[in-house]
């Protein structure tokens, strides 16, 4: 039994899919975040925490890790490339600082739009493929919104 789709979708097809790869990386990262939680309260460093906010913050550490890890698992299975699932990720890190910085939640419907956004960044058409140019700007903006959303998180850990 294969695990991977035949052919490399495209069109209409690929926004379906990238919706379907958001659902199985969201079921993935739910199940081992579950089963995470109970080994998280388990650790000495959050055993002597009372409020459970030590719990509370690795468990949502792990979670993301793990639903970026599933993001690659579900690109490689429905051959969406690693693009779409290195830009699903950037695309949520910024979600996540546009969360923390202003102090409040991102409306549902952003979140509704980040796969097709993701999706969109990284179209190709099968026979007309993208120049050596976009394809080096569409890497160097990963990069940076990469680099942005690292050099932000340790400037709110030093404060």
């Amino acid at each position: 039994m294969r695990f991977r789709v035949n052919t490399t979708p495209w069109g209409a097809a690929r926004f379906t899919y990238s919706y379907l790869g958001t659902v199985i990386a969201g079921a993935i990262a739910g199940l081992i975040t579950v089963i995470a939680n109970p080994i998280v309260n388990a650790l000495p460093v959050c055993r002597a925490d009372q409020e459970g906010t030590c719990t509370l913050t690795l468990t949502g550490i792990v979670g993301l890790l793990v639903l970026f890890a599933a993001f690659f698992l579900a690109a490689h299975v429905l051959r969406l490339g690693w693009g779409w699932a290195a830009w699903f990720t950037a695309l949520i890190l910024i979600m996540l600082e546009i969360i923390i910085e202003f102090n409040t939640f991102a409306p549902a419907w952003s979140l509704i739009i980040l796969p097709a956004l993701a999706c969109l960044i990284t179209f190709e058409r099968p026979d007309h493929p993208p120049s050596k140019s976009v394809r080096t700007i569409r890497l160097a903006a990963l990069v940076i919104a990469l680099v942005q959303f690292v050099i932000w998180f340790i400037l709110l850990l030093m404060t």
